[in-house]
């Protein structure tokens, strides 16, 4: 399925509301929160294809729509893109809500924990038990995350280091010290903000690497 503009749109902005809301978003919601340029039956259509196209889904006992993995992953390679082009544009690197790890010489920082436990997935004690289980997979694993990509950002079952689909992970290689390799991560729920953190990412790595020094 190819998009088309205002399909990309209407993902978008689908996206960041339920990013930000953490409920399923509906058409009337788009309507009245946004001045767009066409009927609330067209915002309806166009959120039926995305759904047909495996981009968006309606849980069962809601009205709305909520992001699929495919969802985010059309959102994040156009976040990974504007990266790329404008590598300027960082916001505050103390200004993250999820969890940030580090990893160098198999000694792990972990830090953020009071921000990531306070988003409202983490209310269900089965999410916080899958999510320690999923850091552990984490920790396991690191050292093949990376697939020969210096930054990668894996979302929900694109994770290949853990059966745990619940979360989402931007992971980048990082040179510490001379000759001495290491890992930074931001991970938290698939709702995680992709675009703020994939520009985080690097600020963080410089963080860590001036921990280091001292």
């Amino acid at each position: 399925m190819v998009l088309t503009e205002r399909q990309k749109d209407i993902l978008y902005k689908t996206i960041f509301e339920y990013i930000d809301r953490a409920q399923p978003i509906s058409s009337s919601w788009l309507e009245s929160r946004y001045e767009l340029p066409f009927s609330s039956a067209t915002i309806r259509s166009e959120l039926f294809s995305l759904a047909r196209g495996g981009y968006l889904e309606q849980p069962h006992t809601s009205a709305g729509r909520v992001p699929t993995d495919r969802g985010y992953r059309f959102f994040v390679n156009e976040s990974l893109e504007k990266r790329a082009l404008d590598e300027e544009d960082v916001e505050d690197e103390s200004d993250f809500s999820d969890l940030v790890l580090a990893y160098h010489r198999n000694i792990l920082w972990k830090e953020g924990w009071e921000h990531l436990l306070q988003e409202p997935e983490f209310t269900r004690a089965e999410l916080r038990g899958n999510f320690t289980k999923f850091l552990l997979d984490v920790e396991q694993n690191i050292e093949r995350a990376l697939e020969g990509e210096r930054l990668q950002v894996y979302i929900g079952r694109e994770n290949p280091f853990s059966r745990i689909v619940d979360f989402s992970m931007i992971v980048c290689e990082c040179d510490f010290a001379k000759g001495q390799n290491g890992f930074v991560a931001i991970v938290g729920p698939k709702r995680m903000r992709y675009h703020k953190n994939i520009r985080l990412i690097q600020p963080l790595v410089d963080i860590w690497k001036k921990r280091l020094k001292r």
